[in-house]
C-alpha cells in the first residue's frame, strides 16, 4: 500500500484560553460559533472520565485527554476512538505506529474527513486517512466525531460520512516539562518530552516544544516500527476578549515494514481446500466462514510471514542467465513505508467590533512517501515475456547490464515503490456578526491548493535485498537504475494540483427563552483537479503507466491500446451542500436534536489517471459521491451523567471502492468498482456515569444497517456483479462496549470491552470475517507531586488482555475469486511507563 501524508491545509481547530475547555468544532470559527451560540452553560463544560456529549444539533462525540492519557502512551488517537458507538477502528499492531483502518456508520476512512487543528489529514490525492502519522497523544486536548455530517466549513471534497476533529493543547502559563518513557512486548520502548516555556513576555506569549521517539518489533513476522516526531506552538492572547494568533509546527519521520497479508489463495496452500474451497466452491448461498478455522488453523495462517533473509542470484553476476524472479519476492524489508511529514499552521481570532469577530487559519503541509515493493526486470526486452518479469515491462528498457556483470542476460529484482511528494497550502477566512442576542450569521471562505508529484522510480537493491535508498532512484540519485537512453526507470511520472474554493455560510437562531435553537447552512465547494500525466495511460490500470524513452510514433504503433501522455487536463466538481438542524431543551439536562446534511466525494487522483479522456473514456467510475445523512435523536448532560441516543438513515448513490491487486510479478494494480447506491440506517446510544468520586461507568451500543442496492455494471450494461442487496464490506452490524474506572487514591484501575461482530470481506458477501471481543486495562499509581504541581505515576497497560484471536484490517475484493487479504489483530500486549512532570 502506498503511503503518502496528505497534506491538506484549511482551517484551524484551536480556541483561545477564554473558551478552550469545551469547543468541539474543528475550525478557530466554528469553535467561535459553538463555544458563543450553541454550547452554553455548565453543561458545555461537563464530562464523564474524558466523554462529553455536546450539545449540538448533529449526533456527536468529544473525547478529552483524561480518557486519552489512560490509554497506551503514543496510541493512535483514531484507536481511542474505537471506544465511541458507531465506529471501528482496527489497528495494525497494538501500539498504533504501524496504522490501522476506520469505519464510521459503513464509511471507510478515505470518506471521513479528519483534521489535526483543523488541518485535513486525509491524503488529497485519493483521501486516504494515515492513522500512524499524527500528532503524539500527550499533546491530544480533546478529540471530537460527528457521525454521519461536516460542519459546515469543512475544508473538504471528500467528507461523504462525517468527520473527526482533534486539536492540540494550548502552551501552559506556567513554565514545565514532562517526561515519559514507556516499555513493552515486542521490545517497545518509547521516550516522550515536552518543555512548557510559561508566559515569558510581557504581552502573555507562552510556547511549548516536544519530541518523542518510537520503536519496537513486529508482533508477527520479522520487520520493526520506528516512528520520531517534533512539535512546537507558541501563542499570544490579544487583549482579554478572546483574542489570539498562534503559529505551530509538527514534523513525522516513520520508518516501518508493513505486516504480511494473508489472502484466501494463502490459506487454499497453507490448509488445503477441504477447508478452504476452490473460489467456485464459495458463493454468497455458500459462504466461507473463517470463523470455523481451528486453534491449529488460526496458528498455521498466523505464523505465515514475510522473509527474515534474502540472496539476490543477480548480484553474484557473472556468465549466462542469474534470475531474481523466484527470490525476495516476500522479503520484509522490501515491504516498507517511509514516510517525511510536516506541516505549519497559523490561526487567529479578532473582535472586529463589539458584533463582528473575524478568524483566519492556514497551513502548509508537505510530505514525501512511498509504500516499498519490488518488481524483476530483464535487463534486455527480448526477454520481458519470462516467466516473473514485470508484466508491464514492454520495450521500455531497451538492453541495459543492471547488475553490471557484463552481459544483458540477467532477470533482476529491483526496488520499484510508488513515491508521493505533496506541497499543500490552504487557508480559511471566517466572519460571524451577531444580528441580535438570539440571531447570529457566519461567511466562511477556504482556498485550499495541493501539488501532488506521483513518480515511480527503480532503484538497485544490496545483495542481500535491502534498499539502498529507501525512497528508490527519486531525483536520479546514485541507485537509480536507467535504461538504454539514460532515463531513469520508473512505473508513473505525473504531476497533479488539487485546488479547492469554497464558500460557506450560515446562520444560528434562539427562540422560546433559548430553549430552542435552529441551524441552517450551506457549503459550496468548487474543485478542480489539473492532471498532467508524462506516460502512456495503460486501460484498466489506474497506478502504473507505460514510462518510456522511445518515440511516441514508436509506441503508438507497438501499443495500439495506449493513450499518449498529456498535460494540464482539467476536471471540475462542484456542489452545493445544504445543512440544517436543532436542538430543543425540554429540561435544563434533556435535550433532542436532528439533524439533515448532504455530503459529497469528488474523485481520486487515482480513479482520473484510469483514462485520458481522448482515446481511453470516462466511464461511469468517476462520478462525484453524494450523500444525504439524517439525524433525530434526545441527549442528557450534566456533571454526573452524558448519555446520547440518535437513529440514522443516509443515502448514498455512485459509491466506488478501490482495490490493489498484488500480481504474480510482484507488481500492484489499484482496481476501481462503482458499486452504485447504498443504503445505510442504524442507531446509536452511549450513556457515562459518575455515581461518586471513586467509581465511573460507560456503556455503548450501535446498530448499523448498510446495503448495496445496485448490481455492477459494464458500460454495456452486463452485470459484472450481483451486488445488489448485499451488506457492505468491511461493516460490522453489531457494536457494544464499555468502560469502567475505580479511583481511590493514589491507585486507579479501568477495563475496557468492545465487541465487534461479522463482517463481510466482499461486495458479493461470499467470506465473513467473523465477530471477536477484546479486553483491555490499565492501572495507574500515583507517587506524589513535585513541587506542588505535575506529579510523578506509574502506569500499565495491557492489550487484549485474554489473548484473543481475532482478524483485524480487511482486504476488501468484489469476490472470493478476487483473493481478500487479512491481517491479525496482535496478541496480549503488556506495556508499563514512567511519568514525570514538573
Amino acid at each position: 500500500m502506498q503511503m503518502k501524508f496528505l497534506i491538506a491545509a484549511s482551517t484551524i481547530a484551536l480556541g483561545s484560553a477564554g473558551f478552550a475547555g469545551a469547543a468541539h468544532a474543528q475550525s478557530t470559527g466554528s469553535v467561535d460559533v459553538e463555544e458563543a451560540i450553541v454550547v452554553t452553560g455548565a453543561r458545555g463544560e461537563a464530562a464523564v472520565n474524558g466523554f462529553k456529549s455536546p450539545e449540538t444539533p448533529k449526533a456527536k462525540a468529544v473525547l478529552t485527554q483524561e480518557l486519552v492519557s489512560r490509554q497506551n502512551p503514543g496510541k493512535a488517537i483514531f484507536d481511542t476512538i474505537n471506544i465511541v458507538p458507531g465506529v471501528n477502528f482496527t489497528s495494525t499492531d497494538p501500539y498504533g505506529a504501524a496504522g490501522g483502518n476506520l469505519r464510521i456508520r459503513g464509511f471507510d476512512g478515505a470518506r471521513i474527513s479528519a483534521t489535526f487543528d483543523g488541518v485535513q489529514v486525509n491524503d488529497s490525492g485519493n483521501y486516504s486517512l494515515y492513522t500512524n502519522q499524527q500528532l503524539d497523544s500527550e499533546l491530544i486536548e480533546q478529540v471530537n466525531i460527528n457521525f454521519g455530517a461536516t460542519d459546515v466549513d469543512s475544508p473538504t471534497a471528500s467528507a461523504a460520512g462525517g468527520t473527526v476533529n482533534y486539536r492540540t493543547r494550548l502552551p501552559k502559563e506556567e513554565i514545565g516539562a514532562a517526561l515519559n518513557y514507556s516499555h513493552g512486548t515486542f521490545d517497545y520502548n518509547r521516550v516522550f518530552g515536552v518543555i512548557d516555556t510559561g508566559i515569558f513576555t510581557p504581552f502573555g506569549t507562552r510556547a511549548f516544544f516536544s519530541a518523542s521517539d518510537t520503536k519496537y518489533d513486529q508482533f508477527r513476522g520479522p520487520g520493526q516500527i520506528h516512528k520520531t516526531q517534533y512539535n512546537a506552538r507558541v501563542y499570544q492572547p490579544i487583549g482579554d476578549n478572546g483574542d489570539f494568533v498562534s503559529l505551530a509546527g509538527h514534523y513525522n519521520e516513520n520508518r516501518n515494514n508493513f505486516y504480511r497479508r494473508v489472502g484466501l489463495n494463502d490459506m487454499r496452500t497453507l490448509l488445503g481446500t477441504a477447508t478452504i474451497p476452490a473460489a467456485a466452491g464459495i458463493t454468497p448461498a455458500s459462504p466461507l466462514d473463517l470463523g470455523n478455522l481451528t486453534d491449529a488453523q488460526q496458528d498455521t495462517i498466523f505464523n505465515f510471514n514475510n522473509d527474515a533473509t534474502c540472496t539476490l542470484p543477480s548480484a553474484s553476476g557473472g556468465s549466462g542467465r542469474q534470475s531474481d524472479t523466484a527470490s525476495c519476492s516476500a522479503y520484509y524489508n522490501t515491504a516498507i513505508n517511509p514516510s517525511n511529514t510536516g506541516n505549519i499552521r497559523f490561526n487567529s481570532r479578532a473582535m472586529l467590533s463589539e458584533k463582528l469577530i473575524a478568524t483566519l487559519d492556514a497551513s502548509y503541509q508537505y510530505t514525501l512517501a512511498n509504500g516499498g515493493g519490488t518488481s524483476v526486470f530483464a535487463e534486455s526486452d527480448a526477454n520481458r515475456s519470462l516467466s516473473g518479469v514485470y508484466n508491464r515491462q514492454g520495450t521500455r528498457i531497451g538492453a541495459v547490464d543492471i547488475n553490471g556483470d557484463g552481459d544483458t542476460s540477467d532477470l533482476v529484482r529491483l526496488l520499484f515503490p510508488s513515491n508521493t511528494r505533496t506541497h499543500r497550502f490552504g487557508a480559511t477566512l471566517s466572519l460571524r456578526y451577531e444580528l441580535s442576542p438570539e440571531n447570529t450569521i457566519r461567511l466562511a471562505y477556504t482556498w485550499d491548493r495541493a501539488k501532488h508529484r506521483q513518480t515511480g522510480e527503480a532503484s538497485l537493491l544490496s545483495a542481500s535485498g535491502d534498499p539502498i535508498s529507501v525512497f528508490g532512484g527519486i531525483d536520479d540519485d546514485a541507485s537509480a537504475v536507467k535504461d538504454s537512453a539514460g532515463n531513469v526507470l520508473q512505473k508513473r511520472n505525473r504531476l497533479s494540483y488539487a485546488i479547492l474554493h469554497q464558500v460557506a455560510g450560515e446562520y444560528i437562531g434562539k427562540y422560546f427563552d433559548d430553549t430552542l435553537t435552529i441551524q441552517a447552512g450551506v457549503r459550496a465547494p468548487f474543485f478542480r483537479r489539473n492532471l498532467t500525466n508524462n506516460c502512456w495511460t495503460i486501460p484498466g490500470s489506474s497506478n502504473d503507466a507505460y514510462c518510456t524513452s522511445e518515440s511516441a510514433a514508436v509506441v503508438a504503433v507497438k501499443y495500439p491500446t495506449y493513450a499518449a501522455p498529456y498535460a494540464e487536463r482539467k476536471v471540475a466538481y462542484n456542489a452545493v451542500l445544504p445543512s440544517a438542524g436543532f436542538v430543543y431543551k425540554f429540561a435544563p439536562s434533556a435535550s433532542v436534536f436532528g439533524n439533515f446534511s448532504q455530503g459529497f466525494s469528488a474523485p481520486r487522483t487515482d480513479n482520473l489517471y484510469g483514462f485520458d479522456g481522448v482515446k481511453i473514456q470516462p466511464t461511469t467510475l468517476v462520478k462525484p459521491e453524494r450523500t444525504n445523512s439524517f439525524d433525530l435523536g434526545a441527549r442528557y448532560s450534566s456533571r454526573v451523567v452524558q448519555a446520547q441516543a440518535s437513529a440514522w438513515y443516509i443515502g448514498y448513490k455512485d459509491r466506488i471502492i478501490s482495490s490493489q491487486v498484488l500480481l504474480d510479478d510482484g507488481s500492484t494494480l489499484n482496481l476501481d468498482r462503482n458499486v452504485g447506491r447504498v443504503r445505510s440506517y442504524g442507531f446509536d446510544a452511549s450513556i457515562a456515569v459518575r455515581p461518586s468520586d471513586m467509581i465511573s461507568l460507560y456503556t455503548f451500543g450501535s446498530y448499523t444497517n448498510a446495503k448495496l442496492r445496485d448490481d455492477v455494471l459494464s458500460p454495456t450494461g452486463t452485470v459484472l456483479s450481483p451486488t445488489s442487496g448485499k451488506f457492505v464490506a468491511e461493516t460490522p452490524k453489531w457494536q457494544v462496549g464499555g468502560r469502567v474506572q475505580f479511583d481511590y487514591e493514589p491507585v486507579s484501575v479501568g477495563a475496557q470491552v468492545k465487541y465487534v461482530g461479522d463482517r463481510f470481506l466482499t461486495d458479493i458477501n461470499d467470506v465473513i470475517a467473523p465477530s471477536y471481543t477484546t479486553v483491555d486495562l490499565d492501572a495507574r499509581f500515583n507517587l506524589g507531586k513535585v513541587n506542588d504541581k505535575g506529579g510523578i505515576y506509574l502506569q500499565l497497560n495491557v492489550i487484549n488482555l485474554f489473548d484473543q484471536f481475532y482478524i483485524g484490517n480487511l482486504s476488501t475484493q468484489a469476490a472470493a475469486s478476487n483473493n481478500p487479504q487479512v491481517e491479525f489483530g496482535s496478541p496480549r500486549t503488556v506495556v508499563g511507563s514512567i511519568h514525570f512532570e514538573f
